[in-house]
């Protein structure tokens, strides 16, 4: 959900403005003139000017989400009561008393009454869209139209299964160098504040002048022991307002951005979109789903905004008349290889087969390449962080040298 603040003209023709959660504009739109409100500026809140409360709990908003691990299972194991004769309605029942997360309990159930009230399983969905993708919705519509839900059911199991490997992969690679560095950060802020001022203590017994760099050494020493808690408290409450920030619409964009940008991680970023955009689309064409209605879901699932934003402009190039493969082959967002497959796949008639086969390959690009960047990575975060420390040490141990030099 993201937040948005309005304007508008209620039936008594005064002004009102206020804030609403919505899943886009057109959505808002529709909440105010069922209130009698007609709409007169409505702008998405940005996260500058998002309440402090709302953004320390991620942008807020309606409905529980869950992990895709946990959505995984939930499909696979729908698939198979279905599959094996047990009712719709009696297989929701049967997951929601096993579900041990509270909330995905309370969804099922949920789903359990709708179904058995009379509405469609895809429909029931389309009510937790922050736990069931539109992607998600549109598969399991498509199978209940064509009767073959379980089929749809194990379609959908191996693409999350698929999405959920190559989301971690490209987090393991991401995080890896991060959490290196906070170590290597934290075993320096612990020299600075226990082991730097032994050395001090030792070296003014000496009654010498101190080289310059051992005396830069011992000031910031001494600016850690004066404000630690000073700067653990600003250092945790950056950290905790990054990630919340980064966790809002406006600031995944930033992030999604920024890391295309990067050299290493750049085109692992890269790959690892493309990979997204070409399962999702073979997932939905083979499926049923017509190119158009295809491209909309995956802009709305691919989760990368500059995917996303690369996808947008396909959607409207495509709509007018030209292929696939012909606007891809334009976007820089997408390998050449990638898009000449692509076209290749139109022009015989197989497109699906062709992204599965596009999905493949940069599926294993992506886990060649974060095995590299890991045997990469590992000897350069080994020199930074030997740097640090080895820095550290030398400076404090020249003016044993010096002393040691005076003797002979």
């Amino acid at each position: 959900m993201t937040e948005y603040e309005y304007s508008g003209v209620d039936k008594a023709g005064k002004k009102v403005d206020g804030k609403l959660d919505a899943q886009s504009e057109g959505e808002i739109r529709m909440l105010l003139r069922a209130q009698g409100v007609r709409p007169v500026r409505i702008s998405r809140v940005g996260a500058m000017n998002m309440d402090l409360g709302k953004l320390l709990s991620g942008g807020g908003g309606a409905g529980a989400s869950v992990k895709l691990e946990v959505l995984v299972q939930f499909t696979r194991q729908l698939q198979v009561l279905i599959s094996s004769g047990v009712p719709l309605v009696q297989s929701l029942d049967i997951l929601a008393e096993q579900a041990t997360i509270p909330s995905m309990k309370n969804t099922v159930m949920a789903l359990k009454d709708k179904v058995s009230g009379g509405s469609y399983l895809w429909e029931a969905l389309g009510a937790y869209p922050k736990l069931f993708p539109k992607l998600y919705v549109a598969l399991i519509r498509a199978g209940e139209s064509s009767g073959s839900i379980d089929q749809m059911l194990k379609r959908l199991t191996r693409y999350l299964e698929d999405a959920d490997r190559l989301r971690k992969m490209l987090k393991s690679a991401m995080m890896y160098p991060v959490i290196v560095i906070s170590i290597g950060i934290g075993v320096v802020a612990i020299m600075l504040m226990f082991v730097i001022p032994k050395f001090e203590e030792l070296l003014k017994g000496s009654g010498q002048e101190l080289p310059g760099p051992t005396k830069f050494v011992i000031d910031l020493s001494h600016f850690f022991a004066n404000n630690a808690l000073i700067i653990i408290g600003v250092t945790v409450a950056v950290v905790v307002l990054l990630v919340k920030y980064i966790k809002t619409p406006e600031g995944k964009a930033v992030l999604d951005r920024l890391v295309y940008r990067l050299p290493l991680f750049g085109p692992l970023a890269q790959k690892g979109g493309v990979a997204r955009f070409s399962r999702t689309m073979n997932t939905l064409l083979a499926s049923g789903v017509n190119l158009l209605d295809a491209i909309d879901i995956c802009r709305a699932t691919v989760d990368n905004v500059v995917v996303e934003e690369a996808v947008a402009s396909i959607r409207a190039e495509v709509e007018s008349g030209k292929t696939l493969g012909g606007v891809i082959n334009k976007l820089t967002v997408f390998p050449k290889m990638a898009s000449q497959m692509i076209a290749v796949g139109e022009s015989t008639g197989s497109l699906d087969k062709m992204l599965e086969k596009v999905a493949d390959f940069y599926e294993a690009e992506v886990e060649s390449m974060v095995g590299g960047l890991t045997k990469l990575i590992e000897p350069l975060l080994l020199v930074f962080l030997g740097g640090l420390v080895g820095g550290l040490m030398i400076a404090m141990y020249l003016p044993i040298f010096k002393m040691a030099g005076g003797v002979d």
